[in-house]
């Protein structure tokens, strides 16, 4: 049987959900508090000019908050976003087109060989949030949680987790009655998405998707599907949950504890499918960074660009770490704001 894949999606459906229905979802565990520890953001000089982000469909609505929290600080900053998923914005960075890259995973060990080839020198990966990957079903799905042996068995061909049978219908997850009887709908994400490549490398164990799995466009589309559909299951981040679904717990191994997706989980690792989200940076060294993007990362680190993260439905980083990052990037425009300069880029 042939994949069955969703090209076109407006997010009407999604966003209709996500401004009524939220109420439902407990603020602390989708909205931490963001420390107050974590640096303010301060212009040190005013830059202007147009820089092109390309990557993680997943961080769209982070780098959208981002991108008009900067112009109001500086208005002659243009950024375009493109969000199609990580891989593209992995072979814009290697190729040269962009000096930022989204990524919902980190560059592989080729990618960043052929980017230190072509350059003369390695990227830089940024860490700017904290995200616990969700496996959503409907909300009036009876199941609570599964362990990652029978996520494998429900999405992947191979079952490389030891699952003795391909798990495709609700009675198989202790659903009751005839809704148990029902088939599982798969929604997975395309090639090109960080999302999928994490969730085939850590739940798959590098295995494939299933023929029947429905390939979606985005992680809002994967959510809308399974919104109005009751026998439906994907992945995507949290911070596209809506009353209408809920994320499983999640356990690494049949007997260990099940664990929900919250900040404290996500944050402490005990969450089996928590991951960082990053900006990944082209920049000779640090004496040649650019003005434009070393104010775009230290923005994106900063408390702002934090609570941006949080409004987002994502995680911030800890306090230790951003304090460590807005230390490293705002050295240059420091210096460049001591002699007046006003920075631009093409």
């Amino acid at each position: 049987m042939k994949q069955k894949s969703r090209k076109n999606f407006t997010w009407g459906i999604l966003m209709g959900a996500l401004l009524i229905g939220s109420a439902g979802i407990g603020e602390a565990q989708l909205k931490p508090m963001v420390d107050e520890h974590i640096p303010v953001y301060h212009a040190t000089i005013p830059v202007a000019g147009k820089v092109s982000v390309i990557g993680s469909n997943t961080m769209k609505t982070i780098l959208e908050k981002w991108q008009d929290k900067l112009q109001e600080v500086h208005p002659g900053l243009v950024m375009s976003l493109q969000t199609e998923g990580s891989s593209t914005g992995a072979e814009a960075l290697v190729s040269g087109k962009v000096q930022i890259a989204a990524m919902s995973r980190q560059l592989t060990p080729e990618e960043i060989d052929r980017f230190t080839k072509t350059l003369g020198y390695p990227p830089i990966a940024v860490p700017v949030a904290v995200d616990a990957l969700a496996v959503f079903v409907h909300n009036e799905n009876p199941i609570d949680q599964v362990t990652l042996q029978q996520l494998d068995a429900v999405f992947s061909k191979e079952r490389r987790r030891g699952g003795m049978d391909s798990l495709d219908r609700w009675e198989q997850l202790g659903v009751p009655g005839s809704r148990g009887r029902e088939p599982i709908h798969i929604h997975v994400r395309d090639s090109v998405s960080g999302t999928h490549q994490f969730f085939k490398e850590l739940v798959y164990l590098g295995g494939n998707d299933k023929e029947s799995a429905i390939i979606e466009p985005g992680a809002a589309s994967v959510v809308s599907a399974i919104m109005i559909d009751p026998h439906a299951i994907g992945y995507s981040g949290i911070g596209y949950r809506t009353s209408k679904v809920k994320p499983l717990r999640i356990a690494s191994k049949e007997g260990e504890a099940f664990v929900e997706a919250t900040f404290e989980t996500a944050t402490n690792g005990t969450y089996p499918l928590r991951r960082l989200l990053y900006l990944y940076v082209s920049q000779p060294s640090q004496g040649e960074r650019s003005p434009v993007v070393s104010e775009i990362i230290k923005f994106a680190v900063s408390q702002s660009g934090q609570q941006a993260v949080v409004k987002a439905g994502f995680y911030p980083l800890p306090v230790k770490d951003l304090i460590e990052l807005s230390a490293s990037w705002s050295g240059l425009n420091k210096a460049a704001a001591m002699k007046g300069i006003e920075q631009t880029t093409n």
